[in-house]
């Protein structure tokens, strides 16, 4: 096989960002992508518009390569593990006690994009054409396939009937995969109460463990997953390749 099929056999087509960007994307996370001659990168790179690298941050990367191909560092992901149980066991004030947590089993629901907080903490911004509207469509459409996937712990926190947030997860193995969570437009509820709610939620309904990550930009969400006692694990690096990043 030549060198650039083997390259090209490294990025893996990404079907979801292809379907919501209208244009080929990819990802890669396999670093050995880096180590062939540079003009056999570029030829494999050749027909995405948008290619994603992901891999654990560390000093033995190859950082000159990955830059000298076109890529930047547009994120750094923080990944944490949480004792669910223990959120649940905390106190709750009156606020959180009042706060209702609605499964999409019980009551299913979708989630439009117009109904979503904007996003400011997202690698997807720095990609040129995407705008706070279209970043939402992309959230719209994985946050349904989440809540078709997993009714059960695809949640809406609801205070007074209104909408405040999602909280959508899904079942990982013995894991909880706490894969998004997200304010409403109109909320008047504080992020600290959606989150410590909804995780209260799964601990009190037998999930042991829950597991995400989250931009390390995002300082809201870091604070908040922190008081509620998340343990840290290492963190992972997101670069971005975009049709035209020629060296």
């Amino acid at each position: 096989m030549s060198g650039t099929g083997a390259q090209r056999e490294l990025i893996r087509e990404h079907a979801f960002n292809s379907a919501w960007l209208g244009r080929r994307t990819g990802l890669i996370e396999d670093v050995a992508f880096f180590a062939s001659p540079l003009e056999d990168r570029l030829r494999a790179l050749d027909g995405f518009a948008l290619v994603e690298l992901r891999a654990p941050l560390s000093n033995q990367l190859p950082h000159a390569e990955i830059a000298r191909t076109g890529f930047f560092l547009a994120d750094t992901q923080l990944h944490f593990r949480i004792g669910l149980a223990a959120v649940a066991a905390l106190p709750q004030g009156p606020s959180l006690a009042a706060l209702e947590v609605v499964p999409a089993l019980a009551e299913p629901f979708t989630v439009r994009a117009d109904e979503m907080a904007p996003f400011q903490h997202e690698r997807f911004l720095l990609v040129p054409g995407v705008s706070q509207e279209k970043l939402a469509e992309r959230y719209a459409r994985w946050s349904n396939e989440l809540i078709e996937k997993a009714p059960r712990t695809c949640v809406r926190l609801v205070s007074q009937g209104k909408t405040q947030g999602w909280f959508l997860s899904e079942p990982d193995g013995g894991l909880l995969r706490l894969a998004l969570a997200m304010a409403h437009r109109g909320a008047a509820m504080s992020g600290m109460l959606l989150y410590q709610r909804a995780l209260a939620h799964y601990g009190a309904t037998g999930h042991r463990v829950g597991h995400a990550g989250f931009s390390v930009s995002n300082t809201s969400v870091h604070n908040v997953y922190a008081r509620l006692g998340a343990q840290f694990t290492a963190p992972e690096g997101r670069w971005l390749w975009v049709t035209g990043a020629r060296p």
